[in-house]
């Protein structure tokens, strides 16, 4: 049976912002309470979580939340007592504040929803009692203040009229209550300068930005305009319309960045939950663990840290499950009995760099290599030439997992393939390491946005098909001569240029695209290369470098791996744009050369 929906009789303005706000600083709670529970002392630790129960607790009487002002003020009193030193922060005390804000976290969910406040009124009474059991213990009457009376009352449904009684007596000590959260509110909230934000949904961002990729493919175009307009007899006009189009092309550069900033917010919003979640995790393990994080402020989009989220948390959970090795276990192995788990993140030109590492067992190649000639993957003759680097590539098969029994946290087979599957669907790269022993280490890297991605790109011919090649992805374009192709075992040709080898890519027959130049020498050949093997890509010839607004491919054809997506070129001619990873993956299959 479905809820009946609820309409809140407060400004909708102010509601949604209200929300808004207490649910962001509610996330930033987790982290707090993990160092609270470290350093149960630290003032300032405990100030700030206290403001943010009171200023919730103030604006949620104002806008007449009564379930929400009342829960937060409970969670509020027993703040107030580890303030003033009348109760330790000890992990029992924890738990409850963290179970208490997971209520309220849900509670303006649903008001969000447009249901009602309490999905649960016995779940709640029992949870408002354990938490009134740790403020009565340390509360005696005289400390009692007019809003814990309010609340009191409040709570009992057997004295609804006095209840009107008691609103009316204390009205402006509500209101003096809810100028103190603005207050506290005010000194949370505020960026450290002093300009003004707004709130903009983002969708209308997302449309914008289609708009400014417009504007810079109408500037490709006019750059196309400039070059015939150049080689006209008006000279005068040439140096008019270039002095124009400069300005023109610099003004779309600071949109497209700008804007790109605006979806971006700081990479916290994405690592915000994990100590929690470690911590949880840990203590249902039995085991010790602390997390370390750098490059918090490293700015990611918005869309990105969404997609991400379960594709960390799950590599963060194996650290916790399979990595980090029980006290005893870390003892006799000469560790510290508590075990770490650090989350780096860098940014890394129009790339983000996430490495997550830990300081447990470590990965076994040999029990890797057993598990996958049992499934299959491999014969024991081809495991047996494989390296240990190579071999721990099978944790990213399907249904792979070497568990000795199934728990709620992993032993399923699912896991690290759908974690691959995910990053890669983000145009990003996934990479695992381990020392067996001494602890693993996974690094992803992705870009920093998806959002309407400007490419600077070189503009290859083949046939009467044009293909956009990312600079970034060459190192250099060359017309070999007849003595550069030579043959090497496992591969048909290959190009030996600057002391290197690089196997030959025949574009056109990997496209299946007609041309006449099929011989090397009489073509161009583009040097590209990436981490793992590089290549030598066969084009007829270069027509220049441009700037290119990539689309992505329908969602049919994203099996697709050697194509990154579509671009209008100058000419408004659409063009494919090279995955050349993706190619040099596909092409050289069966041999690397790297």
């Amino acid at each position: 049976m479905s809820e009946t929906n609820v309409q809140y009789d407060v400004d909708p303005e102010l509601l949604t912002n209200f929300l808004d706000e207490s649910e962001e600083s509610i996330a930033t709670l987790d982290s707090s309470f993990i160092q609270l529970e470290q350093q149960p002392k630290d003032k300032e630790i405990i100030g700030s979580i206290f403001r943010i129960a009171h200023s919730i607790k103030g604006l949620a009487g104002f806008l007449n939340l009564r379930p929400i002002r009342e829960l937060t003020h409970e969670l509020e009193t027993v703040l107030d007592n580890i303030r003033q030193d009348k109760l330790t922060a000890d992990s029992e005390v924890i738990d409850i504040l963290l179970e208490g804000f997971d209520e309220l976290s849900q509670m303006l969910e649903r008001v969000r929803t447009g249901k009602s406040q309490v999905q649960n009124k016995n779940k709640l009474q029992e949870l408002l009692g354990r938490i009134k059991q740790l403020s009565d213990s340390n509360i005696h009457g005289e400390n009692r203040d007019i809003p814990m009376v309010l609340d009191d009352v409040s709570g009992n449904a057997e004295e609804v009229s006095q209840q009107a009684e008691e609103l009316d007596k204390l009205q402006d000590g509500i209101i003096e209550e809810v100028m103190d959260a603005e207050k506290d509110k005010t000194k949370d909230f505020a960026p450290a300068t002093t300009g003004r934000t707004m709130r903009v949904s983002e969708e209308k961002i997302d449309v914008f930005m289609q708009y400014v990729g417009d504007l810079i493919e109408i500037s490709e175009s006019f750059n196309l305009l400039q070059a015939r307009i150049d080689s006209s007899s008006d000279t005068q006009l040439a140096r008019e319309f270039k002095d124009i189009n400069s300005g023109f092309n610099q003004l779309s550069d600071k949109l497209q960045k700008s804007l790109l900033a605006i979806r971006k917010i700081p990479a916290r919003n994405l690592i915000q939950k994990i100590p929690r979640m470690v911590r949880d995790l840990a203590n249902s393990l039995g085991k010790n663990v602390q997390v370390e994080v750098t490059g918090q402020d490293v700015q990611i989009d918005k869309s990105m840290i969404e997609a991400l989220e379960s594709p960390i948390n799950h590599l963060v959970r194996n650290c916790v499950d399979h990595g980090i090795e029980t006290p005893q276990e870390r003892k006799e192995a000469q560790k510290s009995e508590t075990g770490t788990i650090r989350i780096d993140l860098i940014e890394q030109g129009d790339d983000v760099i996430i490495k997550i590492h830990d300081d447990g067992a470590g990965i076994d190649p040999e029990k890797i290599r057993k598990k996958a000639i049992q499934m299959g993957l491999v014969s024991a003759e081809q495991a047996s030439e494989l390296s240990d680097r190579e071999t721990l590539q099978f944790i990213f098969s399907s249904g792979f997992s070497t568990a000795k029994k199934i728990s709620d946290v992993s032993g399923r087979g699912v896991g690290m393939d759908v974690v691959r599957t995910n990053v890669e669907s983000l145009k990003g790269a996934i990479n695992l390491e381990s020392t067996y022993g001494q602890g693993t280490t996974v690094t992803l890297r992705l870009p920093s946005s998806l959002t309407v991605l400007v490419v600077n790109g070189m503009l290859a011919g083949i046939g009467n098909q044009q293909y956009i090649i990312k600079l970034e992805d060459i190192q250099d374009a060359v017309r070999p001569k007849p003595e550069d192709i030579i043959t090497v075992q496992g591969y048909a040709e290959c190009l030996h240029v600057y002391g290197q080898i690089y196997p030959l890519i025949r574009l056109h027959e990997l496209f299946g695209v007609e041309t006449e130049l099929t011989e090397p020498t009489e073509a161009m050949v583009i040097l590209a290369k990436n981490k793992d093997s590089r290549g030598a890509i066969l084009v007829d010839k270069i027509l220049g470098q441009q700037r290119v607004v990539v689309k992505e491919l329908d969602k049919q054809f994203s099996y697709i791996n050697t194509i990154a997506g579509t671009a209008i070129l100058a000419n408004t001619r659409v063009g494919l744009v090279l995955d050349v990873p993706g190619i040099l993956a596909e092409s050289l299959e069966g041999g690397v050369i790297g």
